[in-house]
């Protein structure tokens, strides 16, 4: 009798086998201890807490037991502790779902608060397959659930990204007749579209956005950072800064994480617009230093819109952070001014470069040729002003106002067309500075020359170094005249000009080698050949393609 009342009450089996039956119990002995066996029932809800969330002094005995276990070994305590907590919750969950099912197993009519426990339970333990479970077993036993239920299962499905669940425990919102509450609607779809845009579906998820918009649906915090993130990965940043904005107009606030997003995706994509917003709010909102790679992605983007003034405060944080300054970090600079033709000011910022022992390579004086390049009709007044800038700050720009920037300024005007405008530059500037011209001061106005195929002003150059400054013609040189003299009918000078290079000693670039034999092999010149062999004699790679054009 005392076992099938045990079974009854649900007693634990160890506790039955604990108590001893005798035979000298009288029939009042029973009725008494099935009282006492009524008060030690531990109700469902009461054993799932107990799982969930065991008292203070186990968890201090663990504690201790892994702190003891780890005194005086190799084995770190903060690793041991945490190693111990994976096993725990692990067990937690275990001892949790084996609850679940016998409780299941055994026919027991569970009331809607031990449903809400286990759901409890099971979103402590993070299993939202169990929790979306145990909501269905909850709605097909008759305990209807409240919005206290769908939202906690909703918040857990969301954390986890799982849009499925999200969908499923929508439509039994709708089924149980609760889904258009406004409260319940907006827990959906904020659930969703945390969800969405935490399983990376970043399509998916703007446009239940874009339906929460239309239905008059508040889009919370943390599903708004979370499509602002996924959309500026994507290269959406117009998207992103819809987003962004239309939820801080509804005072949502924004953590560096979500601005360094949309900075990092801006960045990639060259936005100018959505770059300047986290670069504003992660450096002086949120008072963050940036990798020095994110301050050279803002330079580039700086330089692409002209935006002088980021360009200029980036350079000064990267100053002030101490990280070392070089070419890469001012030539966007450079290029920001230049492009909105502020050239006093891009000309003290070459100034401000080359006192820091560089500004003089190529890369960098090609954003002041390309700016120069411009349409003919125009090319010879844009270069006129900047001339007029550096002649009239000559005396503060002592390191810029040199050859190598007039090398770099005539060769932009010779190649914009302006081929005798330019030649006659080389007398007026460099003597308004008090420049010395040199074989690149040739060499630029020479390379305009080969693009605009003139002979003629090519080859009063070359006089004028020879004859009128005495200088040595360099590689540059030649190679100009070989080309210039190439693409005209009478291509001979080209092998003179040739010859002259490899008798000072310098080998002709492959360029320039390979461009003469197609020259020879269209007009079935035999020189080709001899050009073969002497590429191959130079050490100069002679491609398939090549040597097949030569022989056709």
């Amino acid at each position: 009798m005392y076992r099938r009342l045990a079974r009854s009450l649900q007693v634990p089996a160890q506790l039955r086998r604990a108590v001893p039956l005798s035979r000298g119990y009288t029939s009042r002995a029973p009725r008494i201890f099935a009282k006492d066996l009524a008060a030690m029932a531990v109700p469902l809800a009461r054993q799932v807490q107990e799982i969930v969330h065991p008292s203070q002094h186990t968890q201090l005995k663990k504690t201790r037991a892994v702190a003891q276990s780890t005194a005086g070994g190799d084995q770190d305590l903060g690793h041991a502790l945490a190693t111990e907590a994976q096993r725990q919750h692990a067990e937690t969950h275990a001892r949790l779902q084996r609850l679940y099912t016998e409780t299941q197993a055994g026919g027991a009519q569970l009331t809607r608060d031990e449903y809400t426990a286990f759901l409890e339970g099971f979103n402590e333990t993070r299993d939202m397959h169990s929790s979306v479970s145990v909501l269905r077993d909850m709605r097909a036993g008759g305990a209807q659930p409240g919005a206290a239920q769908y939202s906690m299962v909703l918040k857990l499905a969301a954390d986890s990204g799982y849009a499925p669940a999200v969908y499923e425990v929508g439509e039994e919102m709708r089924a149980a007749g609760v889904a258009d509450e406004p409260r319940n609607l907006d827990a959906f779809y904020n659930s969703l579209l945390r969800s969405l845009a935490r399983s990376g579906q970043i399509e998916h998820a703007y446009a239940v956005y874009a339906e929460m918009r239309e239905r008059k649906v508040a889009a919370q915090g943390v599903g708004c950072a979370g499509l602002v993130a996924g959309l500026a990965q994507i290269g959406e940043i117009a998207l992103a800064l819809d987003v962004l904005r239309a939820a801080l107009a509804q005072g949502t606030a924004f953590g560096a994480d979500t601005y360094a997003a949309l900075l990092h995706g801006a960045g990639r994509c060259m936005h100018h617009e959505g770059y300047a917003l986290g670069y504003e709010q992660l450096t002086r909102v949120f008072g963050m230093q940036l990798p020095e790679g994110d301050y050279l992605a803002g330079l580039d983007v700086a330089a692409r819109a002209g935006d002088v003034a980021l360009a200029g405060d980036i350079v000064q944080r990267v100053r002030a952070h101490g990280l070392p300054l070089d070419e890469k970090h001012f030539e966007p600079l450079l290029a920001a001014v230049v492009a909105t033709g502020q050239w006093a000011r891009a000309f003290r910022v070459l100034n401000m470069m080359r006192g820091s022992g560089f500004g003089t390579t190529p890369a960098t004086l090609r954003v002041v040729t390309r700016q120069l390049t411009v349409a003919a009709d125009v090319a010879e007044r844009a270069a006129d002003e900047a001339f007029a800038a550096l002649q009239e700050n000559q005396p503060e720009l002592a390191a810029a106002a040199d050859s190598v920037t007039l090398d770099a300024m005539v060769a932009g005007l010779a190649r914009s067309g302006c081929v005798e405008a330019a030649a006659s530059r080389l007398d007026s500037w460099y003597a308004a500075l008090g420049a010395l011209r040199t074989a690149s001061s040739y060499a630029a106005v020479l390379e305009g020359c080969v693009h605009r195929r003139n002979k003629t002003v090519a080859e009063q150059l070359l006089a004028r170094l020879l004859d009128v400054d005495a200088l040595a013609p360099t590689q540059r040189v030649y190679d100009a005249m070989v080309r210039v003299t190439l693409v005209q009918p009478n291509y001979e000078d080209a092998f003179v000009y040739l010859e002259a290079m490899k008798a000072h000693g310098m080998v002709p670039p492959w360029r320039t080698m390979a461009a003469m034999v197609r020259r020879c092999a269209r007009v079935r010149d035999v020189r080709a050949q001899t050009l073969l062999r002497e590429m191959r004699k130079l050490g100069l790679v002679v491609t398939p393609a090549l040597a097949d054009y030569a022989q056709a």
